[in-house]
């Protein structure tokens, strides 16, 4: 399996926004053209394809907040078609090396607070749980690096 992270770019951006979740997922993340649309409006977001060799498999994005400085990930999904073949596990961590090798210290993602699967792949990382909510969201923190 080749994983990678890729660009979204004027090549690929369609086949992104049609990659779904199944129905049963679908009350935890947004769709991907609206993430892609966020990262229009806030250019400090960046968009990624999750590629298993050339098949676009999943989506994530993640961002510094101009306000604080801190690190975090809004969109992570992988297509209903993809899912529990160790995609998810693969591409966070591509996503979380990278942000180490860049010396981040903190890094928070973003989901819903009853998404038993995705809270197990997060706490696998070392995500724990905060006190912190954005909306009916909740959000957990990894420390990458001591800053």
């Amino acid at each position: 399996m080749g994983v990678s992270l890729r660009k979204i770019d004027e090549e690929n951006w369609r086949e992104c926004i049609h990659l779904m979740v199944g129905e049963d997922q679908k009350r935890f993340v947004a769709t991907n053209e609206n993430g892609l649309a966020l990262a229009y409006a806030h250019k400090e977001m960046e968009p990624r394809a999750i590629y298993d060799d050339d098949v676009m498999v999943g989506f994530l994005m993640y961002a510094c907040d101009p306000d604080d400085g801190r690190y975090y990930i809004p969109r992570f999904m992988i297509d209903e078609k993809f899912q529990r073949k160790g995609y998810g596990r693969q591409a966070m961590k591509m996503l979380l090396d990278f942000l180490r090798d860049e010396k981040i210290g903190l890094v928070d993602i973003i989901h819903k607070p009853d998404n038993e699967v995705a809270i197990k792949l997060y706490k696998s990382f070392g995500f724990e749980l905060t006190e912190d909510t954005l909306d009916d969201d909740v959000i957990s923190s990894v420390k990458l690096n001591s800053v």
